[in-house]
């Protein structure tokens, strides 16, 4: 018996734009549900389980951000999928912190709504392996030299991920911005560093004109002989990413800042945005054909160390009730 298609819960307060995402969703092959707004999306998912959620930012009653930040504690495995509009972009920044996947401008829903789900639901079954002996492991390094078929992703994230959920670097709520990052800079790799493609065709003939390209170039060994290299370096502490790819670089500073409203439906950018929100250190190499990424172990358990600051001095009132009661920073 073949698998059940995938359940969609989509959330919107308008009902045209539910209407066009159920549409878009149904065609592609998924089950839908809908709600139009947080507090009816929050009821709908504790019942129905869905495998992902799609959902706007700006709501009556309960937001777009306070759903994702309800979704993460009560489901943290679920992943979430936002649609922006214009005068959204910094509490879409703030949602992909608290734990949103992945985001898809309403303009652009036609042409990216099911790629992205697709993409984030792979993503997010790739992020569910475990091994029984992970509490054993100390440390990882993987080398990998990859062709330019993007259809392997799914496998070599889960190749990726799983050293970060075994080292405990991250938890269920964080694991699938990892893979998110990944796939994005895979992607950016293999695409637009060795096949040459240009984010900007995918605003032509409805995107036609960028499948179309790629796969021009993946049958022109000038492109489709180089190769991708991906090291992972991981402890308790830290995992170090690294992708180089053979394309000609570019310059980085020439991007558009992804977090200027004015550049935030920009096709161009959306993929660092992504990775800069997810990882905790990103770096390009001069050549701009490398990337690396920094995910560093986060302790739940952790206390903010300012709050002991007027006890480290050596010069504050010099006693056990130092910090005992609120100062401004003198003594008595």
């Amino acid at each position: 018996m073949p698998d059940e298609p995938r359940l969609i819960l989509v959330v919107d307060d308008s009902a045209t734009q539910l209407a066009q995402m159920r549409m878009l969703l149904e065609k592609a092959g998924y089950r839908t549900l809908t709600a139009d707004d947080g507090e009816q999306a929050l009821s709908v998912a504790r019942e129905h389980n869905p495998d992902l959620v799609v959902t706007d930012l700006e709501m009556p009653g309960m937001s777009g951000l306070d759903l994702v930040m309800m979704l993460n504690m009560e489901s943290p495995q679920l992943p979430v999928v936002l649609t922006t509009s214009r005068g959204s972009e910094e509490l879409a920044v703030e949602a992909l912190q608290a734990g949103a996947a992945s985001y898809v401008p309403k303009r652009n829903l036609a042409k990216d709504l099911a790629d992205t789900i697709e993409r984030t639901i792979s993503v997010a079954d790739s992020e569910r392996q475990r091994l029984s002996f992970a509490k054993y492991i100390r440390t990882v390094a993987i080398e990998l030299e990859l062709t330019n078929d993007d259809t392997l992703l799914s496998q070599i994230l889960a190749r990726l991920e799983a050293p970060l959920v075994e080292l405990g670097i991250v938890t269920e709520a964080t694991r699938m911005h990892i893979g998110i990052a990944l796939d994005e800079a895979l992607r950016n790799a293999m695409i637009h560093g060795n096949l040459e493609v240009p984010s900007s065709l995918r605003d032509e003939s409805c995107g036609q004109a960028y499948i179309d390209l790629i796969q021009a170039r993946l049958k022109d060994e000038q492109y489709a002989s180089r190769r991708v290299f991906v090291s992972l370096t991981a402890n308790p502490e830290q995992a170090v990413f690294v992708i180089t790819d053979q394309g000609p670089g570019f310059d980085v500073n020439s991007l558009p800042d992804p977090t200027d409203p004015e550049n935030w439906e920009a096709v161009s950018g959306r993929g660092l945005l992504l990775i800069r929100s997810f990882m905790d250190e990103v770096q390009h190499n001069d050549a701009g054909n490398q990337i690396t990424m920094v995910k560093l172990r986060v302790d739940p358990n952790a206390v903010d160390d300012d709050d002991d600051d007027c006890c480290d001095d050596d010069d504050c009132c010099g006693g056990e009730d130092c910090c005992s009661e609120p100062s401004d920073g003198q003594c008595d």
